[in-house]
């Protein structure tokens, strides 16, 4: 079976004047979050999409499934981590007690704030997941990338076309994930920020699916800004 988590437990402190979450905000009429989950529930091989929410706004996202129509029976809120290798970690724990570890089973992570998700990104996903044991969503770097040693002289100008840029989804076969986590125990977990090195640590290369501009994560006014045209732009 194929499971979709979506990670929304972010506070979205760098957009300006916000009164909420940044996943909460809407663009063209419609909240980023409640846009994200609809991008997962056109794809009809997704038996579950769980959502990470901060519980201090689990109350509020509840009431915006019902307010969009978003069947609770399909989408499931779950409460978020400390981080969001957290939330995927609970995410994970809520699929594995309902339906067990089972070879072959999928779990596709997404943030919440990369509402432009395309179906062919998602569906690559899953596909590459089911063959291999993990992949990662990413882009190749279109600007000259850096590194500095002090923050004010350029130490190495790195070879751009070594260079991608994450994305999201990350996906992974479950029962591959499980035993990883095993494996590595507590402490080796809370050293790690991002699932894909969960992985990584444990030998598992991590495939690569082409990603897309459009796919962007909503973080700064000005991302906001760009969110907000395009949804106009689906309106004409």
């Amino acid at each position: 079976m194929i499971f979709a988590g979506i990670v929304a437990g972010g506070s979205g402190t760098r957009i300006k004047n916000a009164d909420k979450p940044k996943q909460f905000i809407e663009i063209g009429g419609v909240p980023i979050l409640i846009r994200t989950i609809r991008a997962f529930e056109e794809i009809g091989e997704i038996e579950r999409i769980y959502v990470g929410i901060n519980p201090d706004w689990y109350d509020y996202a509840d009431k915006l499934l019902e307010e969009f129509d978003i069947s609770t029976k399909r989408v499931r809120l779950v409460t978020g981590g400390k981080d969001r290798n957290g939330t995927v970690m609970n995410i994970l724990r809520e699929v594995t007690a309902l339906f067990g570890i089972n070879k072959g089973d999928v779990l596709i992570t997404h943030d919440a704030v990369r509402p432009f998700v395309s179906e062919k990104i998602i569906r690559e996903n899953i596909e590459t997941a089911m063959k291999t044991a993990a992949c990662g969503t990413y882009i190749p770097s279109d600007d000259t990338v850096i590194r500095t040693t002090d923050g004010m002289t350029v130490t190495e100008n790195l070879p751009r076309k070594q260079l991608m840029r994450a994305q999201t989804p990350q996906t992974f076969e479950i029962s591959t994930l499980c035993e990883c986590i095993r494996k590595l125990g507590d402490k080796k977990l809370s050293m790690l920020t991002d699932t894909c090195g969960i992985l990584t640590e444990c030998g598992y290369p991590i495939h690569i699916v082409q990603g897309e501009p459009m796919n962007f994560k909503i973080t700064t006014d000005h991302d906001l800004m760009i969110a907000g045209l395009m949804a106009m732009s689906e309106r004409q």
